[in-house]
């Protein structure tokens, strides 16, 4: 009699192990599932936002290359003014897409299952890594020009208006966001374009 009371026991402590435990394990599931579809949701909502502020900033690349064509020292000496407010425009514009892949910076670093999300993940990456590298491109290019006006400038006794210099607001160098080795949007230019 007391062997079985002892064996009915023990059954019942680990059918109550398994329970808990499997009580346990529903609840974290449950949580996780929770979780992620909150960081999916946060994607969904950010993704147009960002999307958005990338479409502002190419049209703001196309204009920086419509004037660049008609870019010599004259035009930089003219126009100092409204390439200054240009180029401060053009760091705005970058700024605003990094201001608007917070969330998706912060939520994208994993796969999910689902396919639209994993879409815009995917996208948002190649996007950012683009217009961060383009940025950085085009800033390049823009400061060499402004170099050599600045020493057209000098040669001619300092008597035009100063053109600044843009600043590398986000990175510095090119960057590889989605890891896959390559620097989509590095663009290697010079004002000596043949």
């Amino acid at each position: 009699m007391k062997k079985s009371l002892t064996i009915i026991g023990i059954v019942i402590v680990i059918i109550a192990i398994i329970f808990i435990g499997a009580w346990i394990w529903f609840s974290g599931l449950k949580e996780d599932r929770a979780a992620t579809q909150e960081k999916m949701n946060k994607i969904l909502e950010a993704y147009p936002n960002f999307n958005q502020a990338v479409n502002d900033f190419s049209h703001l690349r196309n204009q920086f290359y419509t004037y660049k064509e008609d870019l010599y020292f004259e035009t930089l000496r003219d126009n100092a003014e409204v390439w200054n407010t240009f180029m401060s425009n053009y760091a705005a514009g970058i700024q605003k897409v990094e201001e608007n892949a917070k969330d998706l910076k912060e939520n994208c670093n994993i796969e999910y299952g689902d396919v639209k999300v994993s879409t815009k993940c995917t996208n948002f990456k190649v996007n950012y890594e683009a217009a961060m590298n383009y940025y950085i491109s085009d800033v390049n290019l823009y400061n060499q020009m402004v170099s050599e006006y600045e020493k057209y400038n000098t040669e001619n006794g300092g008597q035009y208006p100063n053109v600044n210099k843009a600043e590398h607001v986000i990175y510095k160098d090119y960057i590889d966001y989605d890891e896959d080795g390559e620097y989509f949007g590095k663009e290697e230019v010079t004002t000596n374009e043949e």
